[in-house]
């Protein structure tokens, strides 16, 4: 295979023999080239391109008429995925980054606003620090999960330059308002995102003057219309303050699932770093050509007819080539620290007892095809939520039962992950006696860094027990004790079961993790896992995957 350009047309080409009509397949419809009719043979099909992003994907096949016709855009892609740099980066004197991460800050330095989407457990947090401290930036603001503030605030007493005495300041709630900044006194505000949103806190912010603005976790914004991406990018006709980002000189957003389920939800953030790397397209317009959609109509067992969206994904290389050419630099984990084993997943199919016969009844009532939701309107959707919960009850006593087994076998920790409360409740009350501390929403920041540090400390605590997102996010220190992690409930979102599995698959972490998830047989979330790896691999291919 060879890129060619052809100056005359401004087209980058590519010959494929017709025999391979899978592949000229493939490439039309994942890369969105188009097929030359007058150019073609018998033997020969040409495909085309005009679009440099959707061309960059063949890189190492082009030629060097070709490659200059990109116009360093080859180089770019490359250096956001480097591994190392020979960059020098203001640190305290007892602290080193890792290569990768200079390789990240070469990157994102030159930039006015960029994202780091490093895997998670690849030391995010450190990076942003660093990068305040090489700009020299006096105020920053920091918007984070709220679990996960304090967390903010000691890594930056660890890591930051910044001249002594400076402020850094939690902001809790309405109370505990933003630190006045006006004395000119440098230092940090660290807000959630959702007080962010709030009137007098979102207000009092967007009147501040901000040299650095860090968005953590910034899959949160992933949604244009919610309150939270309104209160920082603008759009809203109901706040009453102007947009947070509008008052800071650069933006650095950090995540590790930056599309946790679809390749529409590249666009908040694309629209809002680097609205030209996507051609200042229209939301509508982006999802056209990287998410595409048909309204179909679906026939429940009651006979009704009911629409539903068909979504499909196309052009994922050419989305990856745009986010890395402009504003995104991304590592895998073991391309980076070789030492990390892969994970060994099991799918633990738990017994269909009474209730869980039950549960499974209600789910084939519903009509539905999990892995899509074809037909699911708000109601159905309620009762999705009705039956998950009744198949989390039914299933806990099973998974205490296993994890009994474990501890009983000789297993010192565990991590065991779920998702309601009432679930959490039971595997509580039948596993308090082998020692539990728990993390879900309910948990004060400062109540969560003694749960995970009595996990990490004391012998006696051989469970910690959480929320698959209250815990599933921002928690660290996990892995230096534990390597064995049960999912009692699995997420429908995949990128929210890899998060809580990443708690302990990151780095520091010595043996090889076990991810245990449990389902039922042919039930709902069986079916979804099968859908998620689907789901994975359209995330792979739009972030990480080459030709």
């Amino acid at each position: 295979m060879i890129l060619e350009y052809i100056k005359a047309t401004r087209s980058f080409i590519i010959q494929v023999p017709r025999a391979q009509s899978d592949l000229v397949q493939r490439l039309m419809t994942e890369h969105g080239l188009d097929f030359s009719q007058p150019a073609s043979t018998p033997e020969m099909a040409v495909l085309y391109t005009q679009e440099p992003y959707a061309a960059c994907a063949f890189g190492q096949y082009a030629t060097p008429r070709a490659r200059e016709a990109l116009g360093g855009l080859l180089e770019i892609i490359e250096t956001s995925r480097a591994q190392t740099s020979n960059i020098s980066i203001a640190l305290p004197p007892d602290k080193e980054l890792w290569d990768f991460q200079k390789a990240n800050l070469a990157y994102i330095l030159p930039r006015e606003h960029s994202l780091v989407a490093d895997e998670p457990g690849l030391g995010k947090t450190p990076t942003a620090i660093a990068f305040a401290n090489e700009i020299k930036a006096n105020d920053v603001l920091v918007l984070c999960p709220a679990n996960i503030r304090f967390q903010w605030a000691r890594k930056i007493s660890e890591w930051s330059t910044m001249t002594w005495p400076y402020y850094c300041h939690v902001i809790t709630n309405g109370k505990r308002g933003v630190h006045p900044t006006q004395t000119g006194k440098p230092g940090w505000n660290i807000v959630s995102y959702d007080l962010a949103r709030t009137p007098a806190i979102g207000a009092a912010l967007a009147q501040g003057r901000y040299d650095l603005l860090i968005l953590d976790e910034a899959h949160y914004l992933k949604t244009s219309d919610s309150k939270r991406t309104q209160a920082l990018f603008g759009g809203s006709k109901t706040l009453t303050f102007g947009a947070i980002s509008q008052r800071s000189s650069r933006i650095l957003a950090l995540t590790g699932t930056p599309l946790p389920n679809r390749p529409r939800e590249a666009y908040t953030l694309a629209r809002n770093l680097c609205w030209d790397s996507i051609d200042w397209l229209s939301e509508e317009k982006f999802r056209e050509r990287f998410n595409p959609s048909l309204l179909r109509e679906n026939q429940k067992p009651t006979g009704e007819v009911v629409r539903f969206v068909d979504e499909r994904t196309g052009r994922a290389p050419e989305l990856q080539a745009r986010l890395r050419g402009n504003f995104m630099a991304r590592h895998l984990k073991r391309e980076v620290m070789t030492q990390l084993k892969l994970p060994v997943y099991d799918i633990i199919q738990l017994e269909d007892t009474g209730p869980v016969k039950q549960a499974l009844l209600a789910e084939s009532l519903l009509g539905i095809d999990p892995e899509s939701l074809e037909g699911a309107d708000a109601m159905i959707l309620g009762h999705v939520s009705e039956v998950r919960k009744m198949m989390g009850i039914a299933l806990a006593p099973q998974v205490a039962d296993y994890v009994e087994m474990l501890l009983g076998g000789g297993e010192e920790k565990l991590v065991l992950f779920g998702h309601h409360r009432e679930v959490l409740n039971i595997l509580q009350e039948r596993l308090g006696k082998y020692g539990l501390v728990r993390i879900d929403g309910s948990t004060s920041p400062r109540q969560r860094e003694a749960n995970v540090k009595a996990f990490q400390e004391d012998p006696g605590i051989r469970i910690i027990l959480g929320n698959l997102l209250a815990m599933g996010v921002g928690t660290d220190g996990l892995q230096h004790v534990c390597n064995h992690v049960l999912i009692a409930e699995p997420d429908w979102t995949p990128g929210n079961n890899i998060q809580a599995i990443d708690r302990l698959d990151r780095g520091g972490q010595k043996l090889v993790v076990q991810a245990d998830i449990f389902v039922a047989p042919n039930s709902f979330a069986e079916r979804i896992l099968a859908a998620a790896l689907r789901k994975l691999q359209t995330t792979h291919a739009a972030l990480d995957r080459r030709l």
